[in-house]
């Protein structure tokens, strides 16, 4: 009896053991599943004007994006809220540099910026630490989506995650995080029209997490964010690596830019080499015009139209798999019916002076941000703003997607 008794118990244990377990999967499931609640429309890339925007402020990073947020700044209208995420602890001596360098762009920013402390140190990357979309539903409050929780190993990228919690925190309830089912950056989407447009990069990052092809890519995001969804490429390195802002931009009205190699070799030769150095090797950057560097982009323009974009092309010189002359790579809005884009420029005057013409030929106001310092980096005002707000504007249906066109090129 004695016997059956410790077996019944050691049962019990055994049982209560593995249903605990059960829940903990299920738990730990549940965050990386679908959610089923409705996450509100992400904000449009080129569409109604900014209200609210946020960057990120790194003490020793400031050289670098002196410049850009310099003319960035300066172009904002007043109107639109600026929100700075700093790292927190930052030194009295530190507090006042940043009080001067606000000062010195606009004396009216020190009064007119909200600040948001995040435990630092942080990198000045602020747009891919969020998807933001408009408030679900009426007198909810707006959402940052951001990714699973990434690997400590890089520190800063680590804090840079929770940047989105300390924007919220300080929004008196307007924000709220919540953690999206993907890995991602936001630079791996762009939003258009009520379509979302992604590329294989974001196959790349989730593949261990079952997503094996982009049909299924296509349904996850589709189902996850309630819109149709484009996926531009059939594989990793059918298109351009990293961020797709790096070499394309919607425009709204079905139109997109594309970045262009063939058209910047001729404006500045085939071995063009504009003085900066690689962070990761050190050695000069030279662009590299090879066919198969060239062939990503033509997939990426011709995907692009077989779901009914109007294609136009923009110079673009690639160096790496992360470093690009890119001037897709900015912010937009459309204002009092006036379509503003705060491109990219970078000093080199052949191609700075097409880019602009093409926009300017397309109905876009220019606003030139300078951006030279920062995209040897791997990024240009496009990465370092997000956009957290846009103005009223009308809403766009969700529509269930062509199934004869479901994905790019099939």
């Amino acid at each position: 009896m004695a016997r059956t008794r410790k077996m019944v118990v050691l049962g019990t244990l055994v049982g209560i053991f593995a249903a605990g377990l059960i829940l903990l999967l299920m738990g730990r499931r549940a965050v990386l599943d679908i959610d089923t609640e409705p996450t509100g429309a992400v904000l449009p890339e080129a569409s109604r004007p900014m209200n609210e925007v946020v960057l990120h402020y790194v003490p020793e990073a400031y050289p670098l994006v002196e410049d850009a947020y310099t003319d960035f700044l300066r172009a904002l209208p007043t109107s639109v809220r600026v929100v700075l995420v700093v790292p927190r602890g930052m030194s009295p001596s530190q507090q006042r540099q940043l009080q001067e360098r606000l000062a010195a762009i606009d004396p009216s920013l020190p009064t007119r910026i909200q600040k948001a402390e995040a435990e630092g140190p942080i990198t000045t990357w602020s747009k891919d630490r969020a998807l933001v979309t408009t408030p679900p539903r009426p007198g909810a409050a707006a959402r940052l989506l951001v990714p699973a929780e990434p690997s400590k190993t890089w520190r800063q990228r680590y804090n840079d995650w929770s940047t989105p919690a300390a924007i919220a925190a300080a929004s008196a309830g307007r924000y709220e995080v919540r953690v999206a089912p993907i890995d991602f950056d936001a630079g791996d989407f762009a939003i258009e029209d009520g379509t979302v447009i992604v590329d294989t990069n974001l196959l790349a990052k989730n593949r261990h997490r079952g997503i094996g092809n982009v049909i299924e890519l296509r349904k996850r995001v589709s189902a996850w964010l309630e819109m149709p969804v484009v996926v531009l490429g059939q594989e990793p390195g059918d298109t351009p690596r990293h961020h797709l802002a790096m070499y394309m931009a919607p425009l709204g009205g079905k139109v997109a830019l594309v970045g262009d190699p063939r058209w910047a070799r001729t404006l500045v030769g085939d071995a063009f080499e504009p003085g900066e150095l690689s962070v990761e090797t050190g050695e000069p950057l030279r662009a590299d015009f090879s066919e198969a560097m060239t062939l990503r982009f033509e997939r990426a323009a011709d995907d692009l139209r077989r779901h009914g974009y109007q294609v136009v092309r923009i110079p673009n010189v690639p160096f790496d798999h992360k470093t690009y002359v890119s001037y897709t790579n900015g912010v937009f809005e459309v204002r009092d019916s006036r379509r503003i884009a705060y491109v990219p420029v970078y000093e080199i005057e052949a191609l700075d002076h097409a880019a602009r013409d093409v926009y300017e030929e397309l109905g876009w106001e220019v606003r030139a941000i300078r951006v030279r310092s920062a995209y040897a980096h791997h990024g240009t005002i496009g990465c370092l703003v997000n956009v957290l707000g846009r103005g009223a504007g009308p809403e766009v249906a969700f529509r269930s997607p062509d199934p004869g066109i479901e994905v790019a090129g099939r």
